[in-house]
């Protein structure tokens, strides 16, 4: 059976997509898939909208802020729907040139950010009050996703970032400095999603999600070996040891089912509250999970 097309639109490489196609579950299941980087969450969302991807790979956060108030970027509430979950941040932290050595160096220095709005900048603001750092004496800049945030300071445009996953793990060779994690924040932190336009779960999209979760349980059941090595066939820069300890963490990394809870979404709120940031009713958590 041949599929159509199912249009992606993701920030960074997907390892769960990476180990699919080296395992050969597209085959297996008759799925094909191609994805989009985008260099934004307003231009994910708004590609969303346009029907230019038909599924996004994003924050939580972003989906609670698009889908239960028109004001976010894109000035427009939209329709969107859970598919299920993905990760637990990929161990999202806040990283640092050496120009910030003590936490008193915060104050005056310029963080990047995605946009002020997205989810990973309001986990920022937490994780700088878990520090006894006060946000105002920081510049917020708007840099992009999180590739362009990495470069941003190795090129000293920025002094620090939220970066994750394969970025992260680049900042640490680089030698800059970790700060703090999501698990400084909260211990239930759900930091990627699946998500498309609500509505009906297309015949096409149910076998992509099928296979989405066969891939999960590879990447939780493989060996570390076996996982470089699935990894190294479609995504080298994603297959090493350090990426890996990330990717089968139980605090940072793969989840399976597809689930997104209440009470992920609530604690996703509460951060939101805590940084002063636009806060989704009750109501609008119980619409948008698919579990409470």
């Amino acid at each position: 059976m041949t599929s159509q097309v199912i249009r992606v639109g993701q920030f960074s490489e997907s390892p769960v997509l990476a180990v699919a196609r080296s395992l050969e579950l597209n085959a297996r299941f008759g799925v094909e898939w191609e994805t989009q980087r985008v260099q934004s969450s307003p231009g994910q969302f708004e590609s969303l909208r346009s029907r230019e991807i038909d599924l996004a790979i994003t924050s939580p956060d972003n989906v609670l802020l698009y889908a239960t108030t028109p004001n976010n970027p894109l000035k427009e509430q939209l329709d969107l729907q859970f598919l299920r979950p993905i990760d637990r941040g990929m161990r999202l932290a806040l990283y640092t040139s050496d120009d910030i050595d003590a936490v008193e160096d915060f104050a005056g220095s310029t963080l990047g950010v995605d946009v002020m709005s997205s989810g990973f900048a309001i986990l920022l603001l937490q994780m700088l009050a878990s520090l006894g750092v006060d946000h105002s004496t920081i510049k917020f800049e708007a840099v992009g996703a999180t590739p362009k945030r990495l470069d941003a300071i190795k090129d000293g445009a920025i002094q620090g970032s939220i970066l994750n996953a394969e970025a992260g793990v680049a900042a640490e060779q680089a030698g800059f400095r970790r700060w703090a994690t999501s698990t400084d924040v909260s211990d239930d932190y759900l930091g990627t999603v699946l998500v498309q336009l609500a509505g009906d779960v297309s015949e096409h999209t149910r076998t992509f999600l099928d296979m989405w979760e066969a891939a999960t349980e590879a990447i939780r059941s493989l060996s570390s070996t076996e996982l470089i090595e699935a990894l190294g066939t479609q995504a080298p820069a994603l297959a090493n040891t350090a990426y890996v300890e990330i990717l089968t963490s139980a605090d940072f990394g793969c989840l399976p089912g597809e689930i997104v809870s209440a009470d992920q979404l609530r604690v996703l709120a509460e951060i939101r509250r805590l940084s002063g940031a636009y806060t989704p009713s009750e109501a609008d958590i119980i619409r948008l999970a698919s579990s409470i």
